[in-house]
């Protein structure tokens, strides 16, 4: 099994066209491991692309931040939200503008790029909010590793459909959620082709280790908090509306085979009561939709 993974893997890694990340990525990384980074020198460095700044304003003066002031500047940004959340943001855009460039040739009957994005959009809106609500986690943190968490499925679709089908045709097929069509067919599963693509990319590691562990979340590890709450936004957002692969699900009943035991046992409460909280989470999803979409 270990080595049909290994070379499994190895495919991805020989991959030519595999599409690469902006340098401005890179170097706002590098700039938050260095403790003399300023406001002012970051601002200067994103600034250069001018329409992640466009975006990133946009972003952080929707309804989805909440903020009371209207921002408009980037350094203004650094000094409200911190660096850190900044950098969640530029990781957010530009991987999200990466993925999304890489289906807009290209189409797929078992892939639709769109019902993709509103599965990871929504996931990220809902693990932003849970994050926030039951203080589990860091809420931006949780925002983009939301958002990518299924970025090995976009992976498999565009670079390995025929693997891609298999899985998809088996789910609806036998009734199974991805997940468990997945391990049934393929000697790796999303996550693993999700870690292993953005490790490539030098993404920071509680992001990578994020991606790769929310459908196996191991207590005591220092990225648990956050896979859980992707772990359950994950199974909430698949509950709630359509499935975007094979549509097995009943919107608006849990779907208790999406969620991992750890992650039940420790939101199981958040989990119980969505009745009681979604409406208040749905505009902000939709809002999101807007705005990436």
């Amino acid at each position: 099994m270990k080595k049909a993974k290994t070379a499994f893997l190895k495919r991805f890694g020989e991959i030519r066209d595999l599409p690469s990340l902006p340098s401005i990525v890179t170097k706002v990384n590098e700039m938050l491991n260095d403790p003399n980074t300023t406001n002012d020198s970051l601002s200067r460095v994103i600034e250069k692309d001018q329409a992640i700044v466009f975006k990133m304003l946009q972003l952080v003066n929707s309804a989805f931040f909440g903020l009371r002031e209207k921002i408009s500047a980037t350094n203004e940004a650094a000094i409200i939200l911190g660096f850190d959340a900044i950098r969640n943001i530029v990781v957010s855009l530009s991987t999200f503008n990466v993925l999304n460039h890489l289906f807009e040739h290209k189409t797929c009957d078992h892939f639709k790029v769109d019902r993709f994005w509103r599965h990871s959009i929504g996931v990220a809106v809902l693990s932003r909010y849970l994050a926030d609500q039951a203080r589990v986690g860091d809420p931006e943190k949780c925002f983009v590793c939301g958002l990518l968490h299924d970025m090995g499925k976009l992976m498999l679709a565009y670079y390995f459909p025929d693997d891609f089908i298999r899985v998809v045709e088996k789910a609806r097929k036998e009734n199974l959620i991805y997940l468990e069509a997945e391990k049934k067919t393929l000697p790796v599963c999303h996550s693993e082709v999700g870690y292993f693509i953005i490790k490539k990319w030098g993404i920071p590691p509680h992001l990578a280790n994020t991606i790769y562990s929310h459908h196996a979340i191991q207590p005591g590890a220092t990225f648990f908090d956050e896979s859980v709450i992707v772990n359950v936004a994950d199974g909430i957002i698949n509950s709630y509306y359509p499935d975007f692969l094979n549509n097995n699900t009943s919107p608006g009943n849990l779907k208790y085979a999406y969620f991992d035991p750890h992650a039940r046992k420790r939101l199981n409460v958040w989990i119980e009561s969505v009745p009681k909280w979604m409406p208040q989470v749905d505009p902000l999803i939709r809002d999101a939709w807007t705005f990436f979409l």
